[in-house]
């Protein structure tokens, strides 16, 4: 197996074979027409390192895909990458795995917010945990971002606390961090006010921190676990998965991750013992690599992600200035306020099918995005190019 020392073949590859991701029906490629150049999904185009295909490779060339019992490497693979990559040391027995992020995210909400009991969301929000509350039949609660020309976009405790203490049936809420559209990285001093509020109101957090490993080096704040944070263990689950560092959303693999084992307990008692499943052999040997052999390879992605995004940013303030966009700490994606840009009421739509470029339409995230887009810059320099001279026309005043 490719280890951390062969940086040669674990050296991350920009180059992106387009062709190849249509005809392999990858969805963000194959959603639209072949003319269309797709900026939409959360996923980036790079494939893995060596390291993760290897571990695939490995099982397949063994022909054993019967039951497993893996479950412990994942648990001890997420402590040794947490330790290494963010100072914190998670213990292995109170990990366990999911088959993605969305599924861990909607047990631990369900299990610790009773029906009728309220979950807070902070729109503009990543588009699908809009549809848990309805779904699961809890009432939804907005604690809103705010936006400041010169900080972006953020989140004030205070109106936290004005929520919840309007709002005491409040009993989850469901924390994006890295935040998703904005890119937004909440430093320390949030994350503590956050916890001591939940301690005083009674509520848990259920911290989706999928996009962890995606933070710039100039981000205003490094990404901290919200269970690292003093007092945390017994009101915080932490949900996560390598999936979208590494690309491999498609293998199904996540962690659901607690410092209290009797949160633990309760959170996998709420629910039939069989319903949450295991995750697959294939998706565990992917992770276990990535997060054992992938530390070099994630740097050199974000090295290459920050090069993407100053370069998204240089073009828009030169060729469509109307656009405002204010620096992502964190994730391949870029929320773009277009409202100055007289797209009408669903400018992703009207750039779809005036510039051939598919991007997710900003209402789709709730309060707050409207006249926005958000746009997936994850690509190639070449293909971000041809994005930016598709859409530079359609972005006037």
């Amino acid at each position: 197996m490719t280890g951390t020392g062969d940086l040669r073949r674990d050296a991350f590859d920009p180059a992106i074979d387009v062709g190849q991701k249509r005809g392999n029906r990858n969805a963000k490629w194959s959603k639209y027409a072949a003319e269309t150049v797709p900026a939409w999904v959360a996923e980036h185009d790079f494939r893995p390192p060596p390291a993760v295909t290897d571990a695939m490779q490995a099982t397949i060339d063994r022909g054993d895909f019967g039951y497993h019992d893996l479950e412990d490497d994942v648990g001890e693979a997420f402590a040794r990458w947490s330790a290494e990559r963010y100072g914190w040391s998670p213990d292995p027995d109170l990990v366990h795995t999911c088959v993605d992020v969305l599924q861990g995210v909607t047990a631990a909400v369900t299990a610790l917010a009773e029906p009728g009991a309220g979950v807070i969301l902070t729109p503009p929000i990543y588009h699908i945990f809009l549809q848990i509350c309805p779904t699961a039949r809890r009432p939804q609660l907005e604690w809103l971002m705010r936006y400041d020309h010169d900080l972006g976009w953020t989140l004030d405790p205070d109106d936290l606390e004005a929520l919840v203490r309007r709002e005491p049936g409040a009993r989850v809420l469901l924390w994006c961090h890295p935040h998703n559209p904005t890119g937004w990285v909440a430093g320390t001093p949030v994350l503590e006010r956050i916890v001591e509020l939940a301690h005083a109101y009674d509520f848990y957090v259920v911290s989706d921190e999928i996009h962890s490993d995606l933070v710039y080096r100039d981000s205003s704040s490094p990404f901290v676990p919200m269970l690292s944070i003093p007092g945390a263990a017994e009101r915080v689950v932490a949900v996560t998965s390598p999936a979208k560092a590494f690309s491999i959303s498609g293998l199904r693999c996540a962690v659901m991750a607690y410092a209290d084992r009797d949160l633990r307990r309760r959170v996998r008692q709420a629910h039939p013992p069989l319903l949450l499943g295991h995750a697959a052999r294939t998706g565990i040997d992917a992770t276990v690599a990535a997060w054992t052999h992938g530390s070099a390879w994630v740097d050199e992605l974000v090295g290459y992600l920050t090069e993407r995004r100053d370069q998204l940013r240089a073009r828009l303030a030169s060729e469509a200035p109307a656009v405002r966009l204010h620096r992502p700490d964190s994730t391949f994606l870029a929320w773009l306020d277009v409202s100055a840009c007289i797209l009408g009421e669903n400018p992703a739509a009207r750039l779809l099918e005036h510039a051939g470029v598919a991007m997710s339409e900003g209402a789709d995230f709730g309060t707050n995005g409207h006249g926005h887009v958000r746009l997936n810059f994850g690509t190639s320099e070449p293909v971000l190019d041809e994005v930016l001279d598709r859409l530079a026309p359609w972005l006037q005043e």
